[in-house]
């Protein structure tokens, strides 16, 4: 089967992309801003490994990415991710269709070791995030449909998905601190690999995020936070995403808890 890619940042990843570009099925990636008749793919490779190998994205054998390393959600980027400041989707066949993440071969887009695999059903006009977690034996994935509504002006919109493997269920909160004066519990709890209803936030009220053990009290220090302004940008659609492993505390392991923000539009 042969892919066309599409991209719509930067001429470097064009000429990378196309060289393994045809005509049969397309993928595309332009910033919301969709091809009626095609499902919409963001891959998120949420699965992290000490060494931060590079890796590269696969739908149905064909390589549409450039090498990515942790975490990179793909196409596309966020707060606190690697990747670019925009929402990109991949225009995909609907259908059954096999995404693979792999580390290619030194120097190469040829693939070394697949890291992890799962076949999706793709339906025609949704928009869906796939998630891979954990690692080695354990890697799992999850589909998660996204609704991309814009929310009122003078809000910015939200959904919490818990990727962290050693936390059976997670809180978020928000507000001008991590404490229980200063935050307010927004969503949770939440299991592993579960997401949140979606959720608007005012866009004058607060920077900082932070996530606790579910139930866990509002008095208890918040295990992993993030703090930005930019996470409140008007209208504008998010994941938040708790990662890595609780148990992880070194400030230099790519493997540490942490929470990230993937643009959705």
């Amino acid at each position: 089967m042969k892919i066309n890619i599409i991209p719509a940042f930067g001429a470097i990843l064009a000429s990378m992309l196309l060289l393994t570009a045809c005509e049969k099925n397309q993928f595309a990636l332009k910033e919301n801003v969709f091809v009626t008749g095609k499902a919409r793919l963001k891959v998120n490779f949420a699965s992290s490994y000490g060494a931060n190998p590079l890796y590269q994205v696969n739908i149905d054998g064909i390589r549409v990415s450039n090498g990515l390393t942790f975490f990179t959600p793909f196409p596309g980027g966020g707060l606190n991710t690697g990747g670019s400041n925009y929402a990109d989707y991949l225009a995909a066949e609907p259908g059954m269709r096999k995404i693979t993440i792999s580390r290619p071969f030194l120097g190469t887009a040829k693939d070394s070791v697949e890291l992890a695999s799962a076949t999706v059903d793709l339906t025609a006009d949704k928009i869906y995030s796939l998630y891979f977690v954990d690692t080695a034996a354990n890697t799992t994935s999850v589909l998660v449909e996204d609704i991309l509504n814009s929310p009122d002006s003078g809000f910015a919109k939200f959904r919490f998905i818990n990727l962290m493997p050693d936390m059976p269920t997670a809180d978020l909160y928000f507000g001008t601190g991590t404490t229980a004066a200063t935050s307010t519990k927004v969503a949770g709890p939440i299991a592993y690999k579960g997401v949140s209803d979606y959720f608007t936030i005012p866009i004058t009220t607060g920077t900082v995020w932070s996530v606790r053990p579910g139930g866990a009290a509002s008095s208890t220090t918040a295990d992993t936070s993030y703090t930005s302004a930019s996470t409140l940008t008007n209208q504008r659609i998010y994941t938040v995403v708790t990662r890595g492993y609780r148990l992880v505390r070194a400030a230099a392991d790519v493997r540490k808890r942490n929470v990230s923000f993937i643009y959705n539009r």
